[in-house]
């Protein structure tokens, strides 16, 4: 996000339309969690385990506070998707769509989640390709914990049934992964 001005903490209007239409969070409430991540992390932008720890109940209120640290650590390491040791705000802001609990239903926070996640200059809001639904399903485990849970075989699984709707470009819809992935039992309540 090159288009932002650290002095008064304000995303500009073209990053706020962009991060609006991956998230499908109002531009006011990313405003509001872009100063909010801006008082606690550093000058440079940049948010340690440390200072996550201290944001992070109020990231997430339903945080156990007996295993506060380490659910905080759990859940930085997950997030630092470069594995430098710091948040970014793109990174913080996917564990604030995840952590929400709010009148949200979880399905939509993991098809928001998806579409801030792009890790190819290919990708496109609403649909996955196979390294993207991976990732999802990496990141839903390290996040979850889920008992008995192996990605790569549920992710061959779901992405086998996907393959007649696989774009020439090898996408699926963001939708129709969820739809599969939320029928399996033993991670639909970690789904809905």
């Amino acid at each position: 996000m090159g288009n932002r001005s650290d002095r008064n903490q304000t995303l500009s209007d073209y990053d706020t339309l962009i991060l609006s239409q991956q998230t499908q969070l109002p531009p006011h409430i990313l405003q509001q969690l872009y100063e909010a991540f801006m008082e606690r992390a550093g000058r440079d932008g940049r948010m340690t385990i440390s200072d996550f720890k201290r944001a992070y109940t109020e990231i997430n209120p339903n945080a156990n506070i007996y295993n506060l640290d380490e659910d905080a650590e759990r859940i930085f390491i997950m997030f630092d998707m470069d594995r430098n040791g710091v948040l970014t705000f793109n990174e913080f802001m996917l564990a604030y769509i995840l952590l929400q609990r709010g009148g949200d239903v979880p399905a939509l926070r993991w098809q928001y989640a998806m579409n801030s996640m792009p890790i190819s200059v290919l990708s496109r809001p609403g649909l996955l390709n196979a390294a993207e639904a991976l990732l999802l399903l990496q990141y839903m485990n390290q996040f979850y914990q889920i008992p008995n849970f192996d990605p790569i075989m549920q992710h061959n699984f779901i992405w086998d049934q996907l393959a007649p709707q696989m774009d020439p470009n090898g996408y699926v819809p963001q939708a129709e992964y969820l739809r599969l992935l939320s029928a399996q039992p033993h991670i639909q309540p970690y789904i809905w």
